[in-house]
């Protein structure tokens, strides 16, 4: 019984984690998409 309580609190942290992952990846990318033309501006200042 306590192997299948185990396997079941496991099995339950790595869904966990895979949605938290998923989710912070899709929101992730808009924010990376706007961010992105940003850092080019930034670093081109310098550099003129």
């Amino acid at each position: 019984m306590a192997e299948i309580i185990l396997n079941s609190a496991i099995t339950i942290l790595i869904a966990a984690a895979f949605m938290t992952t998923a989710t912070a990846a899709l929101r992730g990318e808009n924010r990376a998409l706007q961010r992105v033309p940003v850092r080019a501006k930034a670093r081109r200042h310098p550099k003129g």
